[in-house]
């Protein structure tokens, strides 16, 4: 896979990070149904988890070495800076604590799991 990737023009590349961030924005601001049970650990947690796993997996693909960490920093910032605008642009969502924190672990567990160094 790696390779495949790797075969891509760098401006593909990064255009293809482009459009995983603008989804990942768009995924954050639309109203999700109302479930009734609510739990600390919800299924709403495990997609954070889930998507910004996914976007720190692709980042190890299409960027090296300190260039990882510098990306992965600017996720972890992303995540926060999506939380906010949702509190104050998106009536009825607010900004959640532990949906930041679940970025952050999807963010880590990317990172790790594909980078052979940081």
């Amino acid at each position: 896979m790696r390779e495949t990737i790797q075969l891509l023009p760098k401006s593909v590349q990064y255009m293809l990070t482009f459009l995983f961030l603008l989804v990942v924005a768009i995924l954050h601001f639309i109203n999700p149904p109302a479930i009734e049970i609510k739990t600390v650990f919800g299924i709403d947690k495990i997609i954070h988890l889930l998507i910004f796993f996914l976007v720190a997996s692709w980042s190890c693909l299409v960027f090296s070495g300190k260039r990882i960490r510098q990306f992965g920093v600017f996720l972890i910032i992303y995540g926060f800076c999506l939380e906010l605008a949702q509190m104050m642009f998106v009536t009825g969502r607010y900004f959640e604590w532990m949906d930041w924190a679940f970025d952050i672990s999807g963010i880590l567990l990317g990172l790790f799991a594909f980078s052979k160094r940081l």
